[in-house]
């Protein structure tokens, strides 16, 4: 599987899954709608996983930008809709 990142904000900010790493450096998968998400092996699991989940619509998954750090902690707790952070970059 290719990988086509996008270095530009999406179009629109209806993405779904965010990419990206926890405080341990792990490869994490976030859902906004708080459902479903995991901690994954290597970056392509966790596309391949995210992709696959969002049914391959364009624009439903995005990179977290480098320096942020994502957290598994709001698949656990209620929370509200999330908003991403600036500099997102689709898949």
């Amino acid at each position: 599987m290719g990988e086509a990142f996008r270095r530009t904000p999406p179009a629109s900010r209806d993405s779904r899954f965010m990419i990206g790493r926890d405080a341990q450096g792990h490869w994490v998968v976030c859902d906004v709608k708080g459902l479903v998400g995991g901690i994954f092996f290597d970056r392509s699991a966790a596309i391949h996983f995210a992709v696959a989940e969002s049914g391959y619509a364009p624009g439903a998954v995005c990179c977290a930008p480098d320096d942020a750090v994502l957290s598994m902690d709001p698949l656990f707790k209620p929370t509200p809709t999330r908003q991403w952070p600036q500099g997102v970059r689709t898949l």
